[in-house]
Formats: structure tokens, sequence, C-alpha cells
């Protein structure tokens, strides 16, 4: 299979090492470092390219090309492009337009106002219960959420937000819990759950931790995931696709929705590259002839995967057994302080 892959992040880099594995695949990607490097400076020379190389697959996993219509724009080429559409990416990259969805379907999420003036946020603030999350509208990696406990923070940080050219900003209710990941694939129509997953401060994850049972999993479906997939499809926006439902998950079980992803994020990444014998670009590509649901099972291969962010690096873990993984972990020899913080969480 020849494979084009449009991303410039860890995820990219992952799945392009995993494709170039199998001898019969012939991988091309957008990042300068790695061999069959593709440059283009715009729509044109990506379509050139998959038209000229007999392209079998295209994975964008780049949400700015997606959300500039390079799926549409390739598809009308009968070019196989695994993407959701610019249309159902809209509850990814703005949490103002996924916490409007929530409210609209009824799904439970944090209480929330959209702000696209300081003022109006610090007035909300003034007169709501803190500790709250601050965050930007726009998924942007140099900006992330921020949790305040006095007025005085939250004035620095929502006006830090607008005057770094947010258009708005969410001010949410801060719920004390466990935050996890619920990984899916949909055809359009109906969904899959994957796997779960569990992180703490985006640089230690668990793989379906303990405390999330079977039942725990068919109420998020019912109550969160395919609400989502169905509300999408019924105004003819199918999300075609990875798409991941971030949680918070309180003592007394109850999950709130915080936002999604269009992809698996690259804290979690290598327990899908890693930890599944599955051959994925079969998988994306049932996607897209609409038959995966009932071809796929997704079984992890171990029981036990975590991952743990160390500087720039994700190292990434495995084993049969609780206890092999604790030995591991020690064998690396790495300073395991937020792993330790993250286990105080997840138990309680």
């Amino acid at each position: 299979m020849r494979i084009l892959i449009l991303g410039n992040n860890y995820s990219a880099e992952n799945f392009f090492q995993l494709f170039k594995e199998n001898s019969e695949n012939i991988v091309f990607s957008n990042m300068k470092h790695l061999e069959n490097y593709v440059e283009y400076s715009g729509f044109e020379d990506i379509k050139e390219f998959c038209l000229v190389n007999e392209i079998n697959l295209v994975l964008i996993l780049d949400e700015e090309m997606i959300n500039m219509g390079f799926q549409e724009e390739l598809s009308a080429f009968n070019i196989s492009v695994f993407s959701p559409s610019i249309e159902a990416i809209g509850i990814v990259v703005s949490k103002a337009v996924a916490k409007k969805f929530m409210h609209r379907n009824r799904i439970l999420t944090p209480r929330f106002i959209i702000a696209d003036k300081p003022q109006s946020a610090l007035d909300y603030l003034k007169n709501i219960q803190i500790p709250q999350a601050i965050k930007p509208d726009v998924h942007n990696f140099q900006e992330c959420s921020q949790f305040v406990e006095t007025y005085g923070q939250g004035q620095k940080i929502i006006n830090k937000f607008f005057e770094s050219g947010n258009k708005k900003i969410i001010v949410e209710d801060y719920i004390e819990g466990k935050n996890i990941s619920v990984w899916t694939i949909s055809d359009g129509y109906s969904a899959k759950i994957i796997a779960t997953t569990a992180k703490y401060q985006n640089n230690v994850a668990i793989f379906e931790p303990d405390f999330i049972d079977e039942e725990l999993k068919e109420n998020i479906l019912k109550s969160a995931i395919l609400p989502t997939i169905s509300s999408l499809s019924s105004q003819g926006e199918e999300y075609v696709g990875i798409l991941g439902f971030d949680f918070i998950l309180t003592r007394e079980n109850k999950f709130y929705l915080l936002g999604y992803n269009s992809f698996f994020d690259d804290i979690n990444v290598d327990f899908f590259t890693k930890g599944f014998d599955l051959n994925w670009a079969n998988v994306f590509d049932s996607c897209l002839v609409g038959d995966v649901l009932s071809k796929f099972e997704f079984i992890p291969k171990d029981d036990y995967m975590l991952t743990i962010r160390q500087d720039n690096n994700i190292k990434f873990l495995s084993a049969k057994t609780k206890a092999n993984l604790k030995r591991y972990i020690k064998e690396l020899e790495i300073d395991d302080k937020e792993l330790k913080e993250a286990e105080k969480i997840w138990k309680y």
C-alpha cells in the first residue's frame, strides 16, 4: 500500500514508523526529518503528488489541514482520505462549538460560559464559585487550560488569553476527578469503543484503568458517544474516523464530557501502534468503506500498558501483570514523581 501521512506531531511520526515496518508499504510524510519527505506549498501540490504516485491512502492528522478542507478536496479526485470532514471537525477545533453541541444534545458537561470580551468573563468570574477552569476556544498546544482559585488569578489569565489573540474563551466549573479518555472509531452512523485510558498532567497515561468497568463504558457509549455520532449524522456532518472523548470521572462514577479529539493524542498513541496486533492501514481503509464496526475487534496484546513523558520523549511500557509493569518502571531509572502522584489520583 502507498500511504501519505500529513501531520507534524508525535502521533503522525508514530504511524509513519508503524506503517514502514510492513515491507509491502511505501510511506510518505510532510515531516522534514523523515525519509520520503513530501514538500508542498498548498493543496494542489498534495493532490498532484497523490495522483502521480498512485497513493492508496492519505492519513490527515493535522487539524489545520482538515479545517482547510483537504479531505473534501482530495476525495473529489477519488483519493481515499482517512480524516473527518471540515463540518464534522467543528466540535474538535472549537471548544465553544463543542460546548454548545453538548448542551444542545443534553450531554453532561461542566457548567460554562463562552466569552468574547475580557469584561464579560471577569463579570462572570466575580459571581461564580471558584475554582474555575479557563480555556482558549481553539486548540492551541502553546496555551492549555488554566485552573484558577482566586479572582486575581483569573483576571491575569483571562487578560493574557485575549491579549495573545484569542477571540473567545471558555470559563467552566472545575470538577474534581480523574481525567479519562474514551477512544472510538466511527463509520459516520455508529461507533465502537476501541479502548479507554487515563492521564495525569498530560505526562503519564495508563491503558484500560481498573476503575473503568464495562458498565461504565456502556453508560458512556449510550449517554455521550452515540448521541454525538447520531446528532452529527442527522445534521449531515457524519464523523468518519477516530474520535476521542475526554471526560472527568468523579468519585461517584459520574462523568462529565470536557471535549473531543480528532485522533489519538501524543501521550496515548503508543497504546494503539504498539499495543495491538492490527493492520491499522486496513482498519482505516475499512472505516472509509463502512464495514469497520463489524469487521474488526480491538484486542490489546497486553493487559497493562503505560506511557511516561520524560523531557521531549515518551516512553512506552507493557506487561502481562502489574508486578512486571512496576518492575519495568524501576528498571527505567526515571523520575517517577509524577507517576506516584498519578497513582494517588487514580486510586483516590
